[in-house]
C-alpha cells in the first residue's frame, strides 16, 4: 500500500503540532520561539514551506502515525519519509482494512486526508518511493527524474556555450543527481545520459 497526504504542509494543524512539541520540550524560551515559527500568520493550519523548521515539524507530526501503525495496528513492514509511506501486506484484504483504519486515524487525530495517489497493488508492479521505482529484485529511477536531468543537461549546454556557467558549477549539480541515482540499478542510464551531451564554447 502506497500512501500520500493531501497538501501535507498546508494542512498541518498549528495547535496539534505545538502540543506535540510541548510534550517533549519544557524550556519556555524555546517554546516561545517555536510559537513564532508555527503561528506565523492568522491561519490555524499550515507551516511555511522552505523553512528548515517546517521539515522537522512535518516529521514530528506524522510520528504519531508511526506509533499508531507500529504499536496499535502491529504492522511490521512500514517505511515513511515525510508524508510519503509504503506498507507491505500479505493480502489485499489486509491492506484494505488497514487503509480504512489509517484514514480514520489521520482525520480524527491529525486533521489530515489522504490524496488520490493513495492505493494498494501487487508487489510485482513495483512501488514508487523517494524518487525510485522499487521491486523485490531491483530498483530503478523514476521517469520524472530522468526527464528532469535531461532537461537540465540541455540547459547546461546552452549556458556553457554562451559562457554563462562553468564546468565546476555544472559538475556540482550533476554530482548531486549522481548521489541519488547510484543507489538504484542505473549504470547504463548514467552512461547514456553523460555520453549524450557534450560541452563546448561558442566561437
Amino acid at each position: 500500500m502506497k500512501c500520500d497526504v493531501r497538501k501535507y504542509f498546508f494542512n498541518i494543524n498549528n495547535d496539534i503540532i505545538y502540543r506535540l512539541i510541548s510534550r517533549k520540550i519544557k524550556d519556555k524560551k524555546v517554546l516561545e520561539l517555536t510559537k513564532e515559527f508555527i503561528y506565523h500568520n492568522e491561519d490555524s493550519v499550515g507551516v511555511p514551506i522552505g523553512n528548515y523548521t517546517s521539515q522537522y515539524y512535518a516529521n514530528i507530526y506524522l510520528n504519531e502515525l508511526d506509533k499508531y501503525v507500529k504499536h496499535e495496528l502491529k504492522l511490521k513492514y512500514f517505511v515513511r519519509y515525510m508524508d510519503d509511506w509504503v506498507i507491505l501486506f500479505k493480502t489485499k484484504e489486509e491492506a484494505k482494512e488497514a487503509l480504512q483504519k489509517i484514514t480514520i486515524f489521520l482525520r480524527e487525530e491529525l486533521k489530515l486526508e489522504l490524496n488520490s495517489k493513495t492505493n494498494y497493488f501487487q508487489v510485482n508492479q513495483g512501488a514508487s518511493f523517494c524518487g525510485y521505482r522499487i521491486w523485490p529484485t531491483h530498483m530503478l529511477l523514476r521517469d520524472q527524474s530522468k526527464k528532469r536531468m535531461k532537461r537540465r543537461m540541455k540547459i547546461f549546454q546552452k549556458l556553457y556555450r554562451d559562457n554563462r556557467i562553468t564546468i565546476e558549477e555544472i559538475t556540482k549539480s550533476v554530482m548531486s543527481w549522481w548521489g541519488h541515482v547510484i543507489h538504484c540499478n542505473s549504470h547504463m542510464l548514467i552512461c547514456r545520459i553523460f555520453d549524450q551531451y557534450r560541452f563546448s564554447r561558442s566561437k
